[in-house]
């Protein structure tokens, strides 16, 4: 039977808000134990934050997912602004799918890598050796699963559009082996958020195929709640459009669980900002510059200048001092200072 719970994005139809599977669902024992640390020898975790997505309009998740895997490159996107750069895509009015979330990439001057998903199928093998090795570069990605039990494709797409129920970001890699090996192992494991929760969950990349056999049919995952079948998805997130040089960098916000849901009526709430630099060379001068808007970012002039500082060690954490609305868009850089 299928857990009719809180967590859930998209549907088979335009009208109703499919309910399937909550994260105390995807975590129990009988569904595979997944938010328990296998603790394998070699990892690689990107800081992100985890929480929860709206629920409204089909769901946010797409945006959610871009919101929180975009943090990881140092900037904040609300939720309703990744649909405001999206175009109708199928779903509810510019609903985040596979038809149009490259558009909304695009639009908020995302740099990202896509894993082909018009390749022949079954592309479970390519996707598992694609996204370790996105992960292991650092790259956050956004993923599309199947729930077990829904009926695909969604919104009556025509595949592979519409081959998914709900969209997560993958935030982090485990293995065995040392992760310069490309080779991918049966116990190799990605890391991952549910959009409706605070837990991690660790998924082995081996297990992730399922069934499905055709339109119309419901998805089967076998002992789990989720997996990909014929088809697979993912965007990882490297950074940002501009061309100028600029240092890794990681944003937090408090609060962070969950956003204000403006479309539902609610207000916006401010934000502070944490952004942490890395890779930086002890010495040098840097610039941090924060933009508060889609339009105006990238634009380097003193009016968003944040502060100069010269490297002490490898790492440098920025505590903005003004904090930003969660309704807007904040982008945040480190770059090599010309003062």
């Amino acid at each position: 039977m299928i857990a009719l719970l809180l967590l859930g994005c998209f549907s088979t139809t335009i009208t109703a808000l499919p309910l399937y599977y909550n994260e105390t669902t995807i975590c129990a024992a009988e569904n595979g134990d997944l938010c328990t640390n296998p603790e394998l020898d070699y990892e690689r975790i990107i800081p992100a934050q985890p929480g929860y997505q709206w629920n409204d309009a089909g769901g946010y998740c797409g945006a959610w997912s871009m919101q929180r895997a975009t943090l990881t490159q140092g900037a904040w996107i609300s939720q309703q602004q990744v649909r405001d750069h999206a175009v109708p895509g199928g779903g509810h009015d510019n609903e985040i799918l596979s038809t149009n979330i490259v558009a909304a990439l695009k639009n908020l001057h995302i740099d990202f890598n896509a894993f082909d998903y018009t390749q022949a199928i079954p592309q479970q093998n390519a996707y598992a050796k694609w996204i370790k090795e996105q992960l292991v570069a650092g790259y956050a990605v956004a993923w599309m699963i199947l729930w077990d039990g829904q009926a695909y494709p969604i919104y009556n797409l025509k595949p592979p559009a519409g081959m998914y129920g709900h969209v997560e970001p993958v935030i982090g890699i485990q293995s065995n082996h040392p992760l310069n090996d490309t080779k991918v192992y049966d116990d190799d494991t990605v890391v991952h958020f549910t959009d409706g929760g605070v837990q991690n969950v660790y998924r082995k990349l081996s297990t992730l195929g399922g069934q499905w056999d055709g339109p119309g049919h419901r998805a089967s995952c076998g002992r789990y709640s989720y997996c990909m079948a014929s088809y697979a998805f993912g965007w990882s997130f490297k950074g940002f459009t501009d061309d100028k040089k600029s240092m890794p960098a990681n944003l937090a916000v408090e609060p962070w669980k969950s956003e204000p849901d403006v479309r539902a009526g609610k207000k916006g709430e401010p934000l502070k900002g944490t952004l942490t630099v890395t890779e930086l060379e002890v010495g040098s001068k840097y610039d941090i510059y924060r933009w508060d808007s889609v339009k105006s970012a990238f634009t380097y002039s003193d009016t968003y200048l944040k502060t100069t500082f010269t490297a002490k060690k490898e790492t440098y954490v920025y505590e903005d001092d003004k904090s930003f609305i969660s309704s807007g868009s904040t982008y945040y850089k480190c770059v090599p200072s010309t003062k």
